[in-house]
């Protein structure tokens, strides 16, 4: 059982929590002045949509000096299957001239791997404990930014569902949250877990509860997918007990859509990175050439900050956030948003939307598989080799 957080001590543990910039100042207005530290971050959207490519630019903006919105720290990359993508992290850092005129770089972002959930509640409760604190001992950066990337890849397996190994999965993932919520609380620092999407089935209008409350699938569209913002094919994965764990929770989505980007400012910034010279005064242009695919970025509920949705694209340097979408619904509709309870607030106290939920859960097995079917051993595992790679450089 985790032993409660000693809220006495963490209250001397430091100042107050401080932001630092995403990079790019549209996003940073939209969540409240940039990340904020001694918080649970969510990133949550479906291949490809960019949910890597924002935490690697994290991880380098985290160092910035304070002057230049920085919090002049570093940040442990945790893997749970694939590598940390240095070629991708170098490509952003050689993009970014205010990175290359400060102290940043790649040896500043540490990186482990954890395969699977028994041994990410070890790193998490005892390795990185251990590394933040020699971190501040031998005078380096403090470590202001801790990655999962991403924390549904441990969940996933052919074994059968079952009652019990959902409850199992409930508990690892309350003990990793907790955990990790004593680290940002305690170290300052800020938590950015990435987290998959599922998809969406359509079904039956239901009946409403006994007690007249909505039942969970009708509340869950408005903080488990961009249902808002008219993007509610997708779903995040791990359920309602993850969602209670975070404090911000964004959502990534592919559209479709593409845009002729007008500002010459942006324009500008993409030919320069994707190579290509600026066409002479005069010179047609292929207008197809101009089109941008465009993405969105939802903020589906933040302790911090009000939901919105932002069109960005993804360029060699990162995330360019282009402003405010068209998908933001207008003042009349977003007035009922404050009859929709948060996360958890009145589903828990119903055995009814427990059902529900189960049901939920098992209809998705396809989607989201379960790591129950055997239990690892780590007598033999070498931790020492383990926590000695945090101390490595990622080029090496």
């Amino acid at each position: 059982m985790v032993p409660p957080i000693d809220l006495p001590t963490l209250a001397e543990a430091g100042p107050r929590d401080s932001t630092f910039t995403t990079g790019n100042e549209v996003l940073d207005d939209a969540l409240g002045g940039g990340i904020r530290t001694g918080k649970v971050w969510e990133i949550v959207g479906e291949s490809s949509a960019g949910k890597t490519q924002l935490a690697l630019q994290l991880s380098l903006f985290v160092q910035l000096p304070e002057e230049l919105k920085g919090l002049a720290g570093s940040a442990c990359y945790l893997t749970t299957s694939a590598k940390l993508p240095t070629k991708r992290l170098q490509q952003i850092y050689d993009s970014r001239p205010e990175l290359q005129r400060s102290t940043t770089g790649l040896q500043n972002v540490h990186t482990m791997s954890a395969s699977t959930s028994d041994l990410l509640e070890h790193v998490v409760e005892n390795i990185l404990p251990r590394f933040l604190d020699q971190q501040l001992q031998a005078g380096n950066p403090p470590v202001r930014l801790i990655v999962i990337d991403a924390l549904a890849e441990l969940y996933h397996s052919s074994s059968k569902t079952s009652t019990a190994s959902l409850v199992q999965r409930s508990k690892s993932i309350t003990t990793i949250a907790t955990h990790l919520h004593r680290l940002a609380a305690a170290h300052r620092l800020a938590v950015v877990v990435l987290n998959e999407v599922i998809d969406v089935f359509e079904k039956p209008p239901s009946e409403p509860s006994i007690d007249g409350n909505p039942l969970y699938d009708q509340q869950s569209r408005w903080f488990n997918t961009a249902h808002m913002f008219g993007e509610g094919r997708k779903e995040a994965s791990l359920g309602l007990v993850w969602a209670n764990q975070v404090n911000i929770r964004i959502m990534l989505t592919r559209t479709g859509r593409r845009k002729y980007i007008q500002d010459e400012e942006v324009q500008s910034k993409r030919r320069r990175l994707e190579g290509n010279p600026a066409p002479e005064p005069g010179t047609a242009v292929d207008d197809d050439s101009q089109a941008t695919p465009l993405r969105l970025l939802c903020v589906l509920f933040s302790s911090i900050s009000e939901p919105v949705a932002l069109d960005y694209i993804i360029t060699k340097a990162g995330f360019v956030v282009l402003g405010l979408s068209d998908r933001n619904p207008q003042l009349g509709e977003t007035a009922t948003l404050s009859n929709v309870p948060p996360p958890g607030q009145s589903i828990e106290s119903s055995a009814q939307n427990e059902r529900e939920e189960n049901l939920s859960q098992s209809q998705h097995l396809s989607q989201e598989e379960e790591l129950w079917a055997t239990t690892e051993k780590y007598d033999d595992l070498d931790w020492d080799a383990l926590e000695y790679s945090l101390t490595q450089n990622p080029v090496n």
